[in-house]
């Protein structure tokens, strides 16, 4: 795998608090992956002093969110400014624990195993060492312009 060098800010769409990725550590081309980091502590967006710690399903924003940054790197590779995406289901989820302990860090792990027009499907885990707390398989669609984005109410 190959380290990233890109800020993490200009692959993700995301800012302020809702930005819960720690780090970009490393992709690659040949399978279409990508390995992030997060830094578990009590001020962590999401955390819970009832479980001391953030829930488990937080870690499909986890992953989400690495995804966001595997497809912004691809983006750039193209040419093209970072696009956005949505996830539309997540199946297969495993969980080994009810939440990320504080003072710890998490991998996430994305891998595209699909990709059909602007829809992508995505094999993802989180490891604690060697431990995995979670996996799950992420479906998800690009949208090329947010503008193509239509609300109704």
């Amino acid at each position: 795998m190959e380290p990233i060098t890109e800020p993490l800010e200009k692959l993700v769409p995301h800012r302020g608090k809702m930005l819960l990725l720690s780090k970009l550590i490393s992709c690659e081309e040949k399978n279409n992956s990508l390995l992030a980091s997060v830094d578990i502590s009590p001020s962590s967006f999401f955390y819970d002093d009832n479980l001391n710690g953030v829930p488990v399903w937080v870690g499909f924003e986890y992953m989400a969110q690495a995804i966001a940054a595997l497809n912004g790197k691809n983006d750039l590779a193209k040419g093209q400014e970072p696009g956005f995406g949505f996830i539309l289901s997540v199946s297969n989820f495993i969980a080994s624990t009810p939440c990320f302990k504080p003072n710890s860090t998490i991998l996430i792990y994305v891998e595209e195993t699909l990709e059909m027009d602007n829809m992508f499907m995505f094999n993802c885990s989180i490891k604690q060492g060697e431990e995995e707390l979670a996996k799950a398989s992420i479906n998800a669609v690009k949208i090329k312009d947010i503008s193509e984005v239509k609300y109704e109410s």
